[in-house]
């Protein structure tokens, strides 16, 4: 197991590295790299549920997949980061937004879900709320949105999905209100920061599901934190 540790200005240099060395392992006939932060041989249990030989013409994509799961989160962090201005009109604005969705949402699968750790229940059960939800974000939270990654483990195997657990910091997020439609429109939250660990799964050149938990502790963001204290800690014990 290998920490990375993940300052947001560098996703796109990191993704041009990892994706150099992702190139250079298939070539070498592996399956797929981690920048030498991979964990190879053990996967989160989640993972390890769905682990199955494949029988499809959909599995066979997930083989042949030039991409993985810490590509795909980077990617979708740049789009999450792109700032919106606040202070133009609307028509202007919400061209933008849509713009923003579309790069947000090319990395995600058709049937993309938000799960619960805790319970295993549906957050966001499809790809339709997913994206109300997150033009309610993008249109609401305007250019003082950011998400960052901190700290991030990562897991790898030939033929198989991917996964990295990332720990996020999302500041001046806004949200529709709870109990409420995702698209924001019968209110919204005031803006916030929220501390999160995400597990992302990467399948067939998507990010098909992703699994949320509240860092209580605020671990992510602790400089103090190593990759032990982190791996021996309640809340990462939970993704395996």
């Amino acid at each position: 197991m290998a920490l990375l540790e993940v300052e947001n200005e560098t996703l796109k240099a990191e993704n041009r590295e990892l994706r150099k060395k992702l190139v250079e392992s298939l070539r070498r006939g592996g399956g797929g790299g981690g920048g030498g932060g991979d964990r190879r041989g053990r996967e989160p249990e989640k993972a390890k549920e769905r682990r199955r030989e494949p029988s499809s013409a959909k599995d066979q994509e997930a083989i042949e997949s030039d991409t993985n799961a810490v590509l795909l989160v980077n990617a979708q962090m740049e789009a999450y980061n792109e700032s919106i201005p606040n202070n133009i009109p609307p028509e202007k604005r919400l061209p933008i937004v849509n713009d923003k969705m579309k790069r947000f949402m090319d990395g995600f699968s058709d049937t993309v879900q938000i799960l619960d750790l805790k319970s295993g229940g549906a957050i966001i059960k499809d790809r339709s709320t997913f994206m109300k939800r997150y033009s309610c974000v993008f249109r609401e939270s305007g250019s003082k949105l950011l998400g960052s990654c901190t700290k991030r483990f990562y897991y790898d195997a030939s033929n198989r999905p991917t996964f990295c657990i990332d720990y996020e910091t999302h500041a001046s997020l806004v949200t529709a209100m709870p109990g409420t439609p995702p698209d924001g429109k019968l209110g919204v939250r005031e803006a916030r920061t929220e501390y999160l660990i995400v597990l992302y799964e990467e399948k067939g050149g998507k990010l098909t599901r992703m699994w949320l938990r509240p860092d209580t502790d605020k671990l992510g963001c602790d400089p103090t934190a190593s990759e032990d204290i982190i791996a021996h800690s309640e809340a990462f014990k939970a993704f395996e």
